[in-house]
């Protein structure tokens, strides 16, 4: 069964241009490798069941049948990502790819990926939810010092398009330029089938190169579908960095 879309990755849709890349070589190539994991529980309810309203129109209402349905999918594999260049609005410039062992694939995609977490990229491309999960936390100044506060926490809580988005971010462990962040971040839907995402992650995080150096994140996704009934969606990604072109020895 294929898994519901996994849009808490995004902050929200935009539509901004996506930059043109010339034929230069990248200021840095990243390699990470990658666990994805998704289960899926769905449960319909049988509308096979009448009753007439205050106004005699007839409509149909949930039974007291209902069916489950399960699936679930698992693959591993390999994300590149080249650093292109800084916008000035403070934007990086990315070129993302991933291979796996079965069925996350993806060519090469551009994006621009900003401090607050928010994702750009080419809609005419196949960008996978686990390269949203990495592309997050890949802009230089993802943890701003200026912005911290006694806790060593930041976060963000914003809306649009009908979503509204919520995280928090602390860092919990820190030793020299190394740190340990913890993510808590939620993402709404508004209307009669409403969605709601909450993802629990933990970041490995060098703050002397900044960039992510394995990431743990765990994201729990619930869609109402009224009397249609309903579905339950876990996504677990994982990731390491293998190599980065800036750091000595590789």
């Amino acid at each position: 069964m294929r898994p519901l879309l996994a849009f808490a990755v995004l902050l929200f849709t935009s539509s901004a241009t996506i930059p043109a890349l010339a034929d230069a070589p990248p200021m840095r190539h990243l390699v990470y490798s990658f666990t994805y994991g998704s289960q899926q529980n769905v449960r319909a309810r049988d509308a096979s069941a009448y009753a007439t309203d205050g106004s005699g129109n007839i409509a149909p209402v949930a039974s007291s049948g209902s069916s489950n349905y399960q699936g679930a999918l698992g693959d591993k594999g390999t994300m590149v990502v080249d650093v292109m260049r800084e916008q000035p609005d403070k934007g990086l410039v990315v070129v993302i790819s991933e291979n796996a062992e079965v069925t996350r694939r993806a060519p090469p995609a551009t994006c621009v990926v900003y401090a607050n977490t928010e994702v750009i990229c080419d809609p005419n491309k196949t960008v996978n939810p686990e390269e949203y999960t990495l592309l997050r936390f890949m802009a230089q100044n993802f943890v701003d010092p200026n912005i911290l506060d006694a806790k060593k926490h930041w976060g963000y809580d914003t809306s649009d398009g009908g979503m509204a988005l919520k995280a928090d971010y602390t860092i919990v462990h820190s030793d020299g330029q190394m740190m340990t962040i913890d993510e808590v971040r939620s993402l709404k839907r508004a209307g009669t089938q409403g969605q709601t995402t909450n993802v629990q992650s933990t970041i490995n995080y060098d703050f002397g190169h900044a960039v992510p150096t394995a990431i743990a994140e765990y994201v729990t996704q619930r869609s109402d579908g009224g009397v249609g009934g309903s579905a339950t969606t876990i996504y677990q990604t994982n990731l390491k960095l293998v190599s980065d072109s800036l750091a000595k020895g590789t």
